[in-house]
């Protein structure tokens, strides 16, 4: 006689990671001026930034701001 395996259990989907009211500003306006195509809020590493053209860059949470500033100065 098999002994039936016990399967392991489905892990639950994770918890969203919360976006600040003044990282969303400055994220939306970089967006409308063309600066980046989207971004996902990465709980371990950041923001990841996608551009046109180009690869996805990780951005740490801190470093936002300055790293969007920069990229308006370049373009």
């Amino acid at each position: 006689m098999r002994l039936k395996r016990k399967k392991d259990p489905v892990p639950g989907p994770l918890e969203p990671v919360e976006i600040s009211t003044s990282d969303r500003v400055v994220l939306t306006g970089a967006y409308k001026a063309g600066l980046i195509m989207g971004w996902k809020r990465d709980a371990e590493r950041g923001y990841r930034l996608t551009f046109a053209g180009r690869q996805d860059e990780y951005v740490e949470v801190t470093k936002l701001a300055s790293y969007l500033e920069r990229l308006k100065g370049a373009a």
